[in-house]
């Protein structure tokens, strides 16, 4: 009797097990942070463009990433789930299996190479500075002008460090860096900082939401020294994810007019 009951034990968690394996296969969860736009950023009700977030009521995320979510999880055949998460533990969420993949204006540096992946690229952009339109700094026409400003950057990210580029090499100051693009901004229009880094379409989104902010420094040579791969924006994948290569293979049919439109639309929402 121990043995059927053993057996049928056996039987019954094999097809759970199953069971399991087959729902996991049907949706594909995503992580970011809801608070980049334009390319990610967080609203409190459904509209025809944005996606839920998982496990949150009354809770969507829109923007640039969303769209190549989107675009990806559909091609994949798959369901798309996105959660929220700060930016900090996008990585630990990926490597832990939290979410499989991050899609969240990540650049693939090395040093984030060293504990996941990544895909092919699939947005480039160039730096620029954000200023107060009024202000001190909004005729500069070199980062030499950035002499005596005060500078912030987001934590973890690209931009703290080329804050920090400009502080060592052109004199201005360095402020501590801050968890989020928005709480930059305000720093900004406060008067408390005078300039960020971001990438352009950050720089754009900025603009547009809040006309009291300035692009300044927007040139196509490489004045922050800037390595091709820290211009690239990827999805994180965990080492050796065995749908890398069908991914790539998703990200090659988006056309550069796709993007273009995908971008200028997420521009021109973040703003409203």
């Amino acid at each position: 009797m121990k043995k059927i009951f053993s057996l049928i034990v056996v039987i019954i968690l094999a097809i759970t097990l199953v069971g399991c394996k087959k729902n996991s296969g049907d949706y594909i969860t995503v992580g970011l942070e809801a608070d980049y736009p334009p390319f990610n950023w967080y609203e409190t009700s459904k509209n025809d463009y944005n996606h839920p977030i998982h496990g949150q009521r009354n809770a969507y995320v829109a923007g640039y990433d969303v769209e190549v979510a989107k675009f990806v999880a559909e091609k994949l055949g798959k369901e798309l789930r996105i959660k929220m998460i700060a930016w900090d533990s996008l990585s630990p969420a990926l490597t832990t299996g939290e979410i499989d993949l991050i899609i969240a204006g990540m650049s693939p540096t090395e040093e984030r190479k060293l504990t996941i992946d990544f895909t092919n690229p699939y947005y480039t952009s160039n730096h620029v500075a954000v200023v107060l339109a009024n202000g001190k700094y909004a005729n500069i026409t070199g980062l030499e002008g950035l002499r005596g400003s005060k500078g912030m950057g987001q934590k973890g990210t690209l931009y703290a460090k080329l804050v920090e580029f400009v502080g060592e090499n052109h004199g201005a100051t360095v402020q501590p860096v801050a968890d989020t693009v928005p709480l930059i901004t305000t720093s900004i229009l406060n008067g408390g900082t005078d300039f960020t880094i971001v990438e352009k379409p950050v720089a754009l989104g900025m603009v547009t939401a809040d006309s009291r902010l300035k692009i300044v420094l927007d040139v196509t040579e490489n004045i922050f020294n800037v390595l091709d791969e820290d211009r690239e924006i990827s999805i994180g994948i965990r080492k050796e994810y065995e749908l890398k290569e069908d991914i790539n293979n998703i990200l090659a049919t988006i056309t550069q007019e796709m993007r273009n439109s995908w971008m200028d639309t997420a521009v021109e929402r973040a703003g409203n």
